[in-house]
Protein backbone atom coordinates (compact mmCIF):
# COMPACT_ATOMS: atom_id res chain seq x y z
CA UNK A 1 0.00 0.00 0.00
CA UNK A 2 3.30 2.53 -0.07
CA UNK A 3 2.62 3.21 3.30
CA UNK A 4 5.49 4.92 5.02
CA UNK A 5 6.67 4.21 8.40
CA UNK A 6 6.39 7.55 9.46
CA UNK A 7 2.86 7.87 7.79
CA UNK A 8 0.88 4.78 9.28
CA UNK A 9 -2.08 4.37 10.77
CA UNK A 10 -2.40 4.13 14.71
CA UNK A 11 -1.73 0.48 15.70
CA UNK A 12 -1.09 -0.36 12.03
CA UNK A 13 -0.13 -3.92 12.64
CA UNK A 14 -2.64 -4.87 14.93
CA UNK A 15 -5.80 -3.08 13.88
CA UNK A 16 -5.91 -5.18 10.62
CA UNK A 17 -6.16 -8.22 12.61
CA UNK A 18 -9.59 -7.57 13.91
CA UNK A 19 -12.41 -9.87 13.29
CA UNK A 20 -14.51 -8.56 10.47
CA UNK A 21 -11.89 -5.23 9.68
CA UNK A 22 -10.13 -4.90 6.10
CA UNK A 23 -7.36 -2.49 5.42
CA UNK A 24 -9.30 1.26 4.33
CA UNK A 25 -7.18 2.24 1.70
CA UNK A 26 -6.59 -1.11 -0.85
CA UNK A 27 -4.36 -1.06 -3.73
CA UNK A 28 -5.58 -3.09 -6.84
CA UNK A 29 -2.92 -3.17 -9.76
CA UNK A 30 -2.54 0.68 -10.28
CA UNK A 31 -5.66 1.96 -8.96
CA UNK A 32 -6.68 2.45 -4.84
CA UNK A 33 -10.07 2.11 -3.31
CA UNK A 34 -10.68 3.33 0.07
CA UNK A 35 -13.36 0.85 1.32
CA UNK A 36 -15.23 0.05 4.94
CA UNK A 37 -16.89 -3.31 6.43
CA UNK A 38 -20.21 -1.90 7.63
CA UNK A 39 -23.16 -4.36 6.49
CA UNK A 40 -25.80 -2.25 8.13
CA UNK A 41 -24.99 1.03 7.20
CA UNK A 42 -27.53 2.37 4.63
CA UNK A 43 -25.06 4.84 3.48
CA UNK A 44 -21.24 5.23 3.07
CA UNK A 45 -18.86 7.54 1.55
CA UNK A 46 -15.93 9.26 1.81
CA UNK A 47 -15.00 13.07 1.51
CA UNK A 48 -11.71 13.59 -0.29
CA UNK A 49 -10.80 17.90 -1.07
CA UNK A 50 -13.89 18.76 -0.04
CA UNK A 51 -15.80 17.01 -2.02
CA UNK A 52 -17.79 13.48 -1.26
CA UNK A 53 -17.08 10.99 -2.70
CA UNK A 54 -20.49 7.88 -2.34
CA UNK A 55 -19.33 4.11 -1.63
CA UNK A 56 -21.23 0.90 -3.36
CA UNK A 57 -21.66 -2.03 -1.28
CA UNK A 58 -20.35 -5.45 -2.35
CA UNK A 59 -21.81 -8.94 -0.94
CA UNK A 60 -19.85 -9.06 1.58
CA UNK A 61 -20.88 -5.68 3.08
CA UNK A 62 -17.47 -3.21 2.16
CA UNK A 63 -18.25 -0.16 0.72
CA UNK A 64 -15.82 1.10 -1.61
CA UNK A 65 -15.12 3.95 -3.69
CA UNK A 66 -12.19 4.53 -5.75
CA UNK A 67 -9.68 6.92 -4.38
CA UNK A 68 -8.41 8.94 -7.50
CA UNK A 69 -6.21 11.77 -5.49
CA UNK A 70 -3.12 9.09 -5.72
CA UNK A 71 0.42 11.01 -4.74
CA UNK A 72 0.95 13.10 -2.13
CA UNK A 73 -1.38 13.50 1.41
CA UNK A 74 -4.73 14.24 1.72
CA UNK A 75 -7.44 14.81 4.07
CA UNK A 76 -9.97 11.77 4.55
CA UNK A 77 -13.40 12.05 5.77
CA UNK A 78 -15.09 8.61 6.48
CA UNK A 79 -19.14 9.21 6.57
CA UNK A 80 -21.89 6.46 7.92
CA UNK A 81 -25.17 7.13 7.30
CA UNK A 82 -24.41 10.94 7.27
CA UNK A 83 -22.26 11.15 10.64
CA UNK A 84 -18.31 11.72 10.25
CA UNK A 85 -16.70 9.04 11.93
CA UNK A 86 -13.04 8.73 12.82
CA UNK A 87 -10.91 5.54 11.97
CA UNK A 88 -8.09 4.15 13.27
CA UNK A 89 -7.12 2.40 10.21
CA UNK A 90 -6.42 5.59 8.49
CA UNK A 91 -2.99 7.87 9.88
CA UNK A 92 -4.87 10.36 12.16
CA UNK A 93 -3.94 14.21 12.40
CA UNK A 94 -5.80 17.25 13.18
CA UNK A 95 -7.46 20.03 11.11
CA UNK A 96 -10.78 21.13 10.28
CA UNK A 97 -10.52 21.57 14.16
CA UNK A 98 -10.48 18.33 15.17
CA UNK A 99 -8.77 15.20 14.98
CA UNK A 100 -8.77 13.81 11.01
CA UNK A 101 -7.56 11.22 8.85
CA UNK A 102 -5.77 10.84 5.93
CA UNK A 103 -4.32 9.16 3.35
CA UNK A 104 -0.47 9.50 1.63
CA UNK A 105 1.00 7.80 -0.49
CA UNK A 106 4.34 8.22 -1.98
CA UNK A 107 5.93 10.42 -4.42
CA UNK A 108 8.53 9.84 -6.96
CA UNK A 109 11.14 11.46 -6.68
CA UNK A 110 10.66 13.42 -3.23
CA UNK A 111 11.78 12.16 -0.10
CA UNK A 112 12.89 14.87 1.34
CA UNK A 113 10.66 14.31 4.36
CA UNK A 114 10.75 10.69 4.47
CA UNK A 115 12.38 9.02 7.65
CA UNK A 116 16.05 8.32 6.48
CA UNK A 117 19.22 7.01 8.04
CA UNK A 118 20.24 9.80 9.64
CA UNK A 119 20.72 10.95 13.03
CA UNK A 120 17.48 12.15 14.34
CA UNK A 121 16.25 14.65 16.75
CA UNK A 122 13.87 14.68 19.51
CA UNK A 123 9.78 16.16 19.43
CA UNK A 124 8.62 17.01 22.77
CA UNK A 125 5.54 18.48 24.32
CA UNK A 126 5.83 21.46 26.83
CA UNK A 127 3.39 22.71 29.05
CA UNK A 128 3.42 26.73 29.83
CA UNK A 129 0.72 28.61 31.52
CA UNK A 130 -0.76 31.47 29.05
CA UNK A 131 -0.59 35.38 31.24
CA UNK A 132 -2.93 36.11 27.62
CA UNK A 133 -5.28 33.16 28.25
CA UNK A 134 -5.08 32.41 31.64
CA UNK A 135 -4.98 28.70 31.08
CA UNK A 136 -2.58 26.56 30.52
CA UNK A 137 -1.25 25.72 26.71
CA UNK A 138 0.87 23.74 25.20
CA UNK A 139 3.89 23.67 22.44
CA UNK A 140 5.48 20.99 20.09
CA UNK A 141 8.97 21.55 20.35
CA UNK A 142 11.65 20.08 17.89
CA UNK A 143 15.34 20.00 19.25
CA UNK A 144 18.08 18.49 16.86
CA UNK A 145 19.71 16.02 17.14
CA UNK A 146 23.21 17.65 18.05
CA UNK A 147 21.17 19.54 20.67
CA UNK A 148 21.85 17.09 23.74
CA UNK A 149 25.28 16.49 22.37
CA UNK A 150 26.98 20.47 22.18
CA UNK A 151 26.96 23.01 24.84
CA UNK A 152 26.26 25.86 22.80
CA UNK A 153 22.63 27.54 22.54
CA UNK A 154 20.40 26.97 18.83
CA UNK A 155 18.72 29.35 16.47
CA UNK A 156 14.94 28.93 16.93
CA UNK A 157 12.20 28.88 14.35
CA UNK A 158 8.80 29.84 15.62
CA UNK A 159 6.65 27.70 13.48
CA UNK A 160 2.72 28.15 12.72
CA UNK A 161 0.33 26.11 11.42
CA UNK A 162 -3.21 27.42 9.22
CA UNK A 163 -6.87 27.81 10.40
CA UNK A 164 -8.68 24.79 12.33
CA UNK A 165 -5.33 23.17 12.83
CA UNK A 166 -3.49 23.35 16.20
CA UNK A 167 0.41 22.93 17.05
CA UNK A 168 0.83 18.52 16.18
CA UNK A 169 0.20 19.76 12.63
CA UNK A 170 3.65 19.91 11.58
CA UNK A 171 5.10 17.07 12.96
CA UNK A 172 1.91 14.80 12.34
CA UNK A 173 1.44 16.19 8.85
CA UNK A 174 3.98 18.44 7.91
CA UNK A 175 6.88 15.75 8.67
CA UNK A 176 8.58 18.22 9.72
CA UNK A 177 11.22 16.75 11.83
CA UNK A 178 12.38 14.45 9.58
CA UNK A 179 12.82 17.34 6.78
CA UNK A 180 14.78 19.18 9.22
CA UNK A 181 16.69 15.75 10.23
CA UNK A 182 17.42 15.07 6.42
CA UNK A 183 18.78 18.62 5.75
CA UNK A 184 20.66 18.69 8.53
CA UNK A 185 22.22 15.80 7.92
CA UNK A 186 23.10 16.89 4.21
CA UNK A 187 24.38 19.97 6.21
CA UNK A 188 21.90 22.02 3.58
CA UNK A 189 20.40 23.43 7.23
CA UNK A 190 21.75 25.13 10.36
CA UNK A 191 20.98 22.53 13.41
CA UNK A 192 17.60 24.61 14.90
CA UNK A 193 15.25 24.47 17.39
CA UNK A 194 11.58 24.66 16.09
CA UNK A 195 8.60 25.46 18.52
CA UNK A 196 5.67 24.87 17.34
CA UNK A 197 2.25 26.93 19.03
CA UNK A 198 -1.40 26.61 19.11
CA UNK A 199 -2.45 29.85 16.95
CA UNK A 200 -6.22 28.89 17.23
CA UNK A 201 -6.08 30.77 20.66
CA UNK A 202 -9.26 30.63 22.65
CA UNK A 203 -11.15 33.57 24.51
CA UNK A 204 -14.22 34.29 26.09
CA UNK A 205 -16.83 36.42 23.60
CA UNK A 206 -19.30 38.96 25.67
CA UNK A 207 -22.00 36.05 25.50
CA UNK A 208 -19.41 33.41 27.30
CA UNK A 209 -19.10 31.82 24.57
CA UNK A 210 -15.41 30.36 23.36
CA UNK A 211 -14.50 31.96 20.52
CA UNK A 212 -11.27 31.96 18.58
CA UNK A 213 -9.24 34.76 18.36
CA UNK A 214 -6.41 34.76 16.25
CA UNK A 215 -5.09 38.18 17.00
CA UNK A 216 -3.97 36.93 19.81
CA UNK A 217 -1.24 34.67 18.95
CA UNK A 218 1.07 37.70 18.49
CA UNK A 219 0.54 38.42 22.29
CA UNK A 220 1.14 35.09 23.53
CA UNK A 221 4.16 34.59 21.20
CA UNK A 222 5.52 37.25 22.92
CA UNK A 223 4.56 37.39 26.29
CA UNK A 224 4.40 33.30 26.97
CA UNK A 225 5.83 31.23 24.74
CA UNK A 226 9.20 32.96 23.81
CA UNK A 227 10.17 33.88 27.35
CA UNK A 228 8.91 29.55 28.45
CA UNK A 229 11.48 28.53 25.68
CA UNK A 230 14.15 30.90 26.52
CA UNK A 231 14.47 30.03 29.60
CA UNK A 232 13.99 26.21 29.30
CA UNK A 233 15.98 25.63 26.14
CA UNK A 234 19.24 26.87 24.94
CA UNK A 235 18.21 28.94 22.65
CA UNK A 236 20.19 32.92 21.31
CA UNK A 237 18.18 35.49 22.36
CA UNK A 238 19.40 37.72 20.22
CA UNK A 239 17.48 38.81 16.92
CA UNK A 240 19.80 36.81 14.02
CA UNK A 241 19.00 33.58 15.94
CA UNK A 242 15.14 33.92 15.55
CA UNK A 243 12.77 33.58 12.87
CA UNK A 244 9.01 33.08 12.21
CA UNK A 245 7.41 31.43 9.81
CA UNK A 246 3.91 29.86 9.22
CA UNK A 247 1.16 28.70 6.81
CA UNK A 248 -2.29 30.02 5.68
CA UNK A 249 -3.55 32.03 9.06
CA UNK A 250 -0.69 31.36 9.97
CA UNK A 251 1.42 33.39 7.17
CA UNK A 252 -0.74 36.40 8.82
CA UNK A 253 0.50 35.51 11.72
CA UNK A 254 3.96 36.07 11.06
CA UNK A 255 3.72 38.76 8.77
CA UNK A 256 1.69 40.72 11.52
CA UNK A 257 4.02 39.74 14.21
CA UNK A 258 6.99 40.25 12.42
CA UNK A 259 6.22 43.33 10.75
CA UNK A 260 5.15 44.97 14.54
CA UNK A 261 8.12 43.40 16.25
CA UNK A 262 11.39 43.14 13.69
CA UNK A 263 13.33 43.52 16.31
CA UNK A 264 12.55 39.73 17.81
CA UNK A 265 13.21 38.18 14.05
CA UNK A 266 16.13 37.64 11.20
CA UNK A 267 13.99 35.76 8.87
CA UNK A 268 10.29 35.79 8.02
CA UNK A 269 8.19 32.79 6.14
CA UNK A 270 4.93 33.30 4.27
CA UNK A 271 3.50 30.36 3.33
CA UNK A 272 0.62 30.10 0.60
CA UNK A 273 -0.64 33.15 2.78
CA UNK A 274 -0.83 36.59 2.91
CA UNK A 275 0.99 39.71 3.88
CA UNK A 276 -2.50 41.66 4.12
CA UNK A 277 -4.81 40.92 6.54
CA UNK A 278 -7.76 38.73 5.00
CA UNK A 279 -9.05 37.30 8.23
CA UNK A 280 -10.33 40.25 10.36
CA UNK A 281 -14.16 41.20 9.12
CA UNK A 282 -13.80 37.66 6.60
CA UNK A 283 -16.18 34.22 8.02
CA UNK A 284 -12.86 32.63 9.66
CA UNK A 285 -12.59 35.54 12.29
CA UNK A 286 -15.05 34.66 15.39
CA UNK A 287 -14.77 38.21 17.24
CA UNK A 288 -16.87 40.77 16.24
CA UNK A 289 -14.53 43.57 14.39
CA UNK A 290 -14.51 45.35 11.30
CA UNK A 291 -11.74 44.74 8.97
CA UNK A 292 -8.19 44.73 9.96
CA UNK A 293 -6.27 48.13 9.53
CA UNK A 294 -3.02 46.78 8.12
CA UNK A 295 -1.19 48.86 10.30
CA UNK A 296 1.63 46.33 10.47
CA UNK A 297 2.12 46.82 6.55
CA UNK A 298 3.80 50.51 7.57
CA UNK A 299 7.03 48.94 7.88
CA UNK A 300 6.85 48.60 4.21
CA UNK A 301 7.42 51.87 3.67
CA UNK A 302 11.08 52.05 3.94
CA UNK A 303 12.58 48.86 1.15
CA UNK A 304 15.82 50.08 2.59
CA UNK A 305 15.39 49.60 6.26
CA UNK A 306 12.97 46.24 5.73
CA UNK A 307 15.54 44.46 4.11
CA UNK A 308 18.02 45.35 6.69
CA UNK A 309 15.19 44.08 9.31
CA UNK A 310 14.65 40.88 7.61
CA UNK A 311 17.81 39.67 5.71
CA UNK A 312 15.88 36.61 4.58
CA UNK A 313 11.68 37.03 3.54
CA UNK A 314 10.32 33.86 1.89
CA UNK A 315 7.00 34.21 0.09
CA UNK A 316 5.63 30.67 -1.96
CA UNK A 317 2.32 29.56 -2.98
CA UNK A 318 1.06 26.57 -5.03
CA UNK A 319 0.02 27.22 -8.32
CA UNK A 320 -3.88 25.89 -7.89
CA UNK A 321 -4.08 27.75 -4.44
CA UNK A 322 -7.38 29.13 -3.92
CA UNK A 323 -6.10 32.12 -2.43
CA UNK A 324 -4.31 33.25 -5.66
CA UNK A 325 -5.60 36.29 -6.05
CA UNK A 326 -4.73 37.24 -2.76
CA UNK A 327 -1.24 36.28 -3.53
CA UNK A 328 -1.06 38.38 -6.37
CA UNK A 329 -2.60 41.35 -4.36
CA UNK A 330 0.36 41.14 -2.22
CA UNK A 331 3.24 40.60 -4.92
CA UNK A 332 1.71 44.29 -6.22
CA UNK A 333 1.80 45.36 -3.14
CA UNK A 334 5.64 44.63 -2.23
CA UNK A 335 6.31 45.51 -5.62
CA UNK A 336 5.08 49.01 -5.31
CA UNK A 337 7.51 49.22 -2.14
CA UNK A 338 10.58 47.75 -3.74
CA UNK A 339 10.50 45.11 -1.06
CA UNK A 340 12.78 42.55 -2.06
CA UNK A 341 12.38 39.02 -1.15
CA UNK A 342 11.95 35.33 -2.33
CA UNK A 343 9.63 34.45 -4.11
CA UNK A 344 8.34 30.30 -4.49
CA UNK A 345 5.63 28.77 -6.87
CA UNK A 346 5.03 24.92 -6.46
CA UNK A 347 3.04 22.95 -8.01
CA UNK A 348 0.15 21.97 -5.98
CA UNK A 349 -3.10 23.35 -4.13
CA UNK A 350 -3.72 25.06 -0.52
CA UNK A 351 -2.16 21.53 1.31
CA UNK A 352 0.18 20.31 3.24
CA UNK A 353 2.08 18.93 -0.02
CA UNK A 354 3.02 22.36 -0.96
CA UNK A 355 3.93 23.17 2.67
CA UNK A 356 6.32 20.72 3.41
CA UNK A 357 8.03 22.01 -0.04
CA UNK A 358 7.79 25.88 1.72
CA UNK A 359 9.71 24.30 4.94
CA UNK A 360 12.15 22.54 2.86
CA UNK A 361 13.46 25.62 1.06
CA UNK A 362 12.86 28.38 3.99
CA UNK A 363 14.72 26.03 6.68
CA UNK A 364 18.18 25.85 3.69
CA UNK A 365 18.07 29.86 3.84
CA UNK A 366 17.68 30.64 7.18
CA UNK A 367 20.66 31.46 10.41
CA UNK A 368 23.21 32.10 7.85
CA UNK A 369 23.36 35.38 8.43
CA UNK A 370 26.39 36.79 10.30
CA UNK A 371 25.74 36.31 14.29
CA UNK A 372 25.06 39.42 15.90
Amino acid sequence: MNYNINEQPLGFDSVLLWENQVPVLKKEGERYFLQIKAPDAKKVAFIIEETEHPCTMDEDGVWRTEYTVRLGIHYVQLLIDDAAVLTPLLPITYGYSRPYNYVALEMEGEDFYQIKDVPHGSVRREYFFSQVTGEWESCMVYTPYCYEEEDRDFPVLYLQHGHGENEIGWTASGKVNFILDNLIAEKKAVPMIVVMGNGMVQTSNGQGERVVDFRLFEEQLLTDIIPYIEKKFRVGKTKNMRAMAGLSMGSLQTSITGFMHPEYFSGLGVFSGFVTNIIEGSLLDQVERGPGNNEHMKILNDAEAFAKEFPVFFRAMGDKDPFWENFEHDDGVLGEKGIAHIRKIYTGTHDWNVWRMCIRDFAQLIFKQPKI
